[in-house]
């Protein structure tokens, strides 16, 4: 395969990526905060149950920390999306650029804030990229905090619910894997950038 035609391909692949993901973005927002909700209550019980316990030893006070940590980034990126959601019903650039409008102030130098569909696409790009940053950190966290609960009750505990997640993992993956249609996609000949704008 010729180096034009796997760029090609690539670009047309990435152009195919970022349609999906702008037809999945409702989906994504509304799915970030029922996770983001469920983690910060779990963490919550997690460390009302450690704090009882006391650091009695190393995996309590791993548990503690992990659980502990895991909380700030789980309500940054919760805000993060409930902000987002909100600013795109009342179109906060619009009406800020109007109230300061109103009482004489002048836009000077830089472009006037647009709004609309164009402004909303990018605060989701940037709200996805950066909430589900943020959901990757405090799910791993939160993985570490129970992990190591489970290890002050026994190490094969711990080691059990570790080699469970992973054989959960796989048959999820294979699981979603075989419920798709089994197709095979071929990239069109022709200007992939013409045609993906």
């Amino acid at each position: 395969m010729s180096g034009r035609t796997t760029d090609e391909t690539w670009l047309r692949t990435r152009l195919g990526l970022t349609r999906l993901v702008e037809r999945l973005t409702p989906w994504l927002l509304d799915l970030g905060n029922w996770i983001f909700g469920a983690v910060v209550a779990f963490d919550l019980l997690v460390l009302a149950a450690l704090l009882t316990v006391g650091p009695v030893d190393t995996a309590v006070l791993i548990a503690t920390a992990a659980a502990a940590s895991a909380l700030p980034p789980a309500v940054a990126g919760f805000l993060l999306l409930r902000l987002a959601d909100d600013m795109g019903k009342v179109d906060l650039e619009r009406l800020a650029t109007q109230a300061f409008e109103d009482v004489g102030f002048q836009i000077t130098g830089g472009r006037r804030p647009v709004s609309g569909k164009a402004v909303e696409q990018r605060r989701a790009r940037i709200v996805l990229r950066y909430s589900y940053l943020l959901l990757a950190c405090t799910m791993l966290l939160t993985l570490v905090g129970v992990t190591a609960a489970l290890w002050h009750m026994a190490w094969w505990v711990g080691a059990l619910f570790v080699g469970t997640g992973v054989v959960s993992q796989i048959v999820f993956f294979v699981a979603l894997s075989r419920t798709g249609a089994d197709v095979t996609w071929t990239a069109p000949t022709g200007d992939a950038a013409s045609k993906g704008e």
